[in-house]
């Protein structure tokens, strides 16, 4: 491992002015003034609506387009997230999209998920749910804005599921059911023992004893109610396995399926079966003696699997790691996304095609190791020029987008992560053409939010621009086939004096999967003051070193409030896209899988050292902030790296990489990343041996080299990355007298993402720095 040296003077908690972390001082002028400053700063980057939903239709009137569209948004005075929902209207001429009438929002925050039936649009049916005074959960079946029936569904089943895992709502062809993802029905608990009737009849013959109770009966609790079920790990901390449920509208009569053992089902959608009969299908995740973490794992065992309406004939038709199935328009077939089992926890997915006719699952999209250097055909299906791989959690819950100039084309349209943006793609299935209809050359970062009657409906933004609308208009060449997408976006206010630049490979340059994206304010000035003066030199400005975690995961072009919040305190914000970043072509993620202590650590530094000799930041105010894994390489690089950083801050690092393994909701990652071979089915001991070698790549090792500065910032919910590991290392480097602080955040998560803990952390971290920095 390369070492990195750079001198600075001591950190002291009590040095420097109102900025000071810890300082004992009194609240002078000059500190209210820059808490009140750090604060409005974070109310600005973070307070911004993001897109979580949007449909568009054709009006009458050519050229004119309805948009009915669901954000989420903070809300400081509740300190909590929001769901609005909005329409409006939109004349869409020449590349640009005027606003003719908006909508009043409404607050949504109780609907879990809304669709529209796909055969009759004026039908939504809607999940709400509320937890008090009491919980209650409704299905509502709306005919435009007219409510036509509302079913309490509250003691067929618990909680809905509405995430992108599990959660699902879909129609049936008829419109006549429904089918969603909730929570198994609560066991019955123990209850008062009812009086015996006066004539109960005869006592049993002593000596004659049974055990077939099922459900809370003669005083005793449900047999099944404190039998261990474990959870899904992280996000799911508590909820019970999800069951899938068909709802007859008409009779309101709700049917949870059967339980299939060792499978918890989730993501389902209704098809056309033999003789007219529809049947679910849907994602059944697998276990074996564990449930292991799956949120943000797309590597785990499961299948896509199909059954009756009532839940019977239940058959696998595909698996693997596969998820995301979606009915054809046709309703012959199914495509969804498959993923290699076990290894990285992300990595580069297939798209799969299953005729229903043949009974045949084939690759569409297949895989590729490095991007295409010119537009080719692999696998039979025609492929762009860049093309990197599919890099998408899940497809798009409506991704069918239909032109009116071939009706009987059937094109899926979805976003995958290319590089560092995320591009719109369009799949011609039957004809197996892939093609991008959004820029890749850095100027902005797309997502498709659904797709219709020659509509696509996107969200767009870059690190200086928060979410806007982007509607496509679609067209297909009669002769060629060929798809086209015309965009007008629905302009908004960009944040004032924060620019971006892509920058590929290190010092060096080049055109392999190393990039970064460096965010930075143009000038200093007043609003900059603090961190970066007016008349000071580009050169002098403070520079925040960034890395994404997982290691599988990519910073992309989308708007990133901790970087826009932290370019408007005046710092430049170096966005790390090591190898092994999704995006980049199958070959990178696995070029990381053994180096995790090594490979992104030297790329790491060797990224800043870039910045730093092209005048963009200033050497001697480098300072680090990393969560999850890039919280590990920062742990590593203060023990690796003294003086390099005058300042790291960490979020749920991993520290001990030994301890995560025994702890962690997904054990697998701490022997893949290494290389170690690990089995979901008959998970290893973790041996002496194997520790030995976790205890040679984890920053618990180097406790007694850190001299740096250092922030730690927990969750203590935290199922990923439990905090016991931090908090052993906060212990020895306290002991020790290096300068560390730490909070940590009741019931909160790995992704620190309460508005509460959003809030304390980002003031909490600029106050650090300041200190670190002796800014303010």
């Amino acid at each position: 491992m390369a070492m990195y040296t750079a001198g600075h003077e001591p950190f002291s908690s009590s040095a420097g002015s109102a900025g000071s972390a810890g300082s004992s001082a009194s609240n002078s002028r000059a500190s209210v003034e820059f808490a009140r400053f750090i604060r409005e700063t974070f109310d600005e980057a973070f307070g911004v609506p993001s897109f979580v939903a949007a449909t568009a239709k054709q009006t009458t009137q050519p050229g004119v387009v309805h948009v009915e569209y669901t954000t989420s948004q903070r809300d400081f005075a509740r300190d909590r997230k929001r769901k609005v929902a909005s329409h409006v209207a939109l004349a869409i001429r020449g590349g640009e999209a005027a606003v003719l009438a908006r909508g009043a929002p409404a607050d949504v925050t109780g609907v879990c998920m809304s669709l529209p039936s796909p055969t009759d649009p004026s039908l939504v049916a809607v999940l709400r749910s509320q937890n008090e005074p009491a919980p209650e959960r409704f299905v509502e079946v709306w005919r435009d804005d007219a409510l036509v029936k509302t079913i309490d569904v509250t003691s067929k089943h618990g909680d809905f599921y509405g995430d992108s895992t599990f959660g699902c709502l879909a129609w049936s062809g008829d419109a006549k059911a429904i089918v969603y993802a909730a929570e198994r029905p609560e066991y019955d608990k123990a209850k008062p023992e009812p009086a015996e009737p006066a004539d109960s009849g005869t006592l049993l013959d002593k000596g004659d004893i049974t055990d077939d109770i099922s459900g809370g009966v003669a005083g005793i609790a449900d047999p099944r109610l404190y039998e261990f079920d474990g959870d899904w790990g992280e996000t799911f901390s508590g909820k019970r396995p999800p069951v899938l449920v068909v709802l007859d509208l008409g009779t309101g009569s709700a049917r949870v399926l059967p339980q299939i053992d060792g499978v918890s089902p989730g993501q389902a959608q209704i098809l056309a079966g033999g003789s007219g009969a529809e049947r679910v299908v849907f994602t059944g995740y697998a276990y074996a003696g564990r449930k292991h973490g799956i949120v943000y794992c797309e590597n785990r065992p499961s299948g896509i699997y199909t059954c009756d309406l009532d839940g019977g004939n239940v058959e696998c038709i595909y698996s693997g790691s596969a998820r995301s199935p979606r009915v054809m328009p046709s309703r012959k077939g199914v495509v969804f996304l498959a993923t290699g089992t076990g290894g990285p926890h992300a990595a580069a997915s297939e798209i799969v095609h299953y005729d229903l006719a043949t009974r045949q699952a084939s690759t569409v999209v297949p895989i590729v190791g490095q991007p295409l250097r010119e537009p080719q055909s692999v696998g039979g299906t025609w492929l762009p020029a860049g093309f990197p791989g599919v890099y998408a959690t899940q497809l798009p819950a409506q991704p069918w987008l239909r032109v009116s100039e071939r009706p009987e084309l059937e094109i899926l349209a979805l976003d995958s992560t290319w590089r560092s943006t995320t591009a719109v793609l369009t799949l011609d299935v039957q004809n197996r053409v892939l093609a991008r209809h959004t820029p890749v050359d850095g100027t902005e970062c797309n997502a498709v939010l659904s797709a219709g009657a020659g509509l696509l409906v996107c969200s767009l933004s870059t690190p200086a621009q928060p979410s806007l609308l982007a509607v496509g208009t679609a067209a297909a060449d009669p002769q060629t086939r060929a798809v086209s997408v015309q965009w007008a976006r629905v302009e908004r206010p960009a944040v004032d004096n924060v620019a971006w630049q892509v920058l590929r490979g290190g010092r060096a340059g080049g055109d392999g999967p190393l990039e970064s994206i460096f965010v930075f304010p143009r000038e200093p000035g007043h609003a900059t003051r603090y961190f970066w003066p007016g008349g000071a030199a580009a050169a002098s400005r403070p520079l925040v070193v960034m890395p994404h975690g997982g290691p599988h995961s990519t910073y992309t072009l989308a708007y990133n409030a901790l970087a826009a919040g932290l370019a408007r305190l005046g710092f430049g914000v170096l966005l790390v896209n090591f190898t092994g970043s999704l995006g980049f072509g199958q070959d990178a993620v696995l070029a990381q899988i053994g180096k995790m202590d090594t490979l992104s650590l030297d790329e790491i530094q060797d990224s800043a050292l870039r910045v730093h000799e092209c005048g963009g930041g200033d050497p001697g105010a480098t300072v680090y902030l990393g969560g999850s894994y890039s919280g590990y390489t920062g742990a590593l690089l203060a023990g690796r790296a003294p003086g390099f950083y005058r300042g790291i801050a960490l979020r749920n690092p991993v520290i001990s990489i030994g301890e995560n393994a025994a702890m962690s909701d997904i054990p697998d990652w701490c022997w893949a990343e290494l290389g170690l071979e690990y089995s979901f089915e008959a998970p290893p001991e973790l041996t002496p041996e194997a520790f030995a070698r976790m205890w040679q790549a984890s920053p618990s090792r180097l406790a007694d080299k850190v001299r740096d500065p250092l922030l730690l910032l927990l969750g203590a919910g935290d199922r990923r990355v439990p905090p016991a590991q931090s908090l052993s290392f906060y212990y020895r480097l306290k002991a020790a007298g290096a300068p560390v602080q730490c909070k940590v955040y009741p019931s909160v998560g790995h992704p620190l993402d309460t508005v509460v803990a959003e809030r304390d952390s980002f003031v909490s971290i600029a106050r650090f720095f300041a200190a670190a920095l002796k800014r303010a």
